[in-house]
Order: C-alpha cells, then sequence, then structure tokens
C-alpha cells in the first residue's frame, strides 16, 4: 500500500448474500418491496438505496436456513437503516402489499423499527 496517509476508503454497506430456495420466487418479492434487480456476473443483486442482497440459489432447499430461525439467533438476519419518514412510508407500502410484519411497528421519538419476514424465512429489520 501506498505512503499517502491522504488517502480515504469510502466504502458502501455491505452487500448480503441469501441462499434462497427459488431464485425467481425471491427477485419477485424483492421487486415487490421496492427493490431493483441488477445482474453482475451472474449473481442477482437486489438493490434499495445503499443495500444490496445478493441471492443465490441454493441446491438442497434444506440449506436454506436464516440466522433468525437458529435457536440462540438475533430476530433479524440483515438490518436496514432508514429515515422515520422513509420508515413509515415502507411501514405503509409492506402492508398494501401483504407482506408478512413479524416484530413492530414500534414507534417511538428516540427510535423507531419493524421487521419483516421474506418469502424465504428471512426476517428483515428496518430502523430509524
Amino acid at each position: 500500500m501506498g505512503q499517502n496517509s491522504e488517502i480515504s476508503v469510502n466504502m458502501k454497506g455491505p452487500s448480503i448474500v441469501l441462499l434462497v430456495a427459488n431464485l425467481q420466487d425471491s427477485i419477485n418479492f424483492y421487486k415487490r418491496i421496492g427493490f431493483t434487480e441488477e445482474n453482475i456476473g451472474g449473481h442477482m443483486h437486489m438493490n434499495h438505496g445503499a443495500v444490496t442482497f445478493i441471492l443465490h440459489e441454493a441446491k438442497q432447499i434444506r440449506d436454506v436456513r436464516p440466522n433468525s430461525s437458529v435457536e440462540g439467533g438475533l430476530y433479524f438476519d440483515a438490518f436496514c437503516y432508514t429515515s422515520p419518514v422513509g420508515l413509515k412510508h415502507l411501514y405503509e407500502e409492506f402492508l398494501s402489499k401483504g407482506v408478512e410484519i413479524v416484530n413492530g411497528p414500534h414507534w417511538s421519538e428516540g427510535w423507531s423499527e419493524m421487521t419483516i419476514r421474506d418469502n424465504n424465512g428471512y426476517c428483515i429489520a428496518f430502523g430509524a
């Protein structure tokens, strides 16, 4: 690496790989909730702002096992940060599209949050 201490590395949010049972069904789910589809080198990226989920079809359905489904796992598999206005918009959009909300929404002045479950059982939390 160079000796220039002026160089700054500007990383963006991580891309999270989700092992899915059926690739097209998963693409359709994420498109339905506002994500855009992008095929990058044979990998299907679902993007929404700085959030990217890379969908990868499992060879065996039994291998699709969200961390949130494992004893001792967190209640979410991914956490997406937004603004309070954005969170309310997402909540209304999810309700109108019949998306399963498994936690919340919990509204407060300091922190608001909700969690949805996707078509593979992944729990995606949104907070502001």
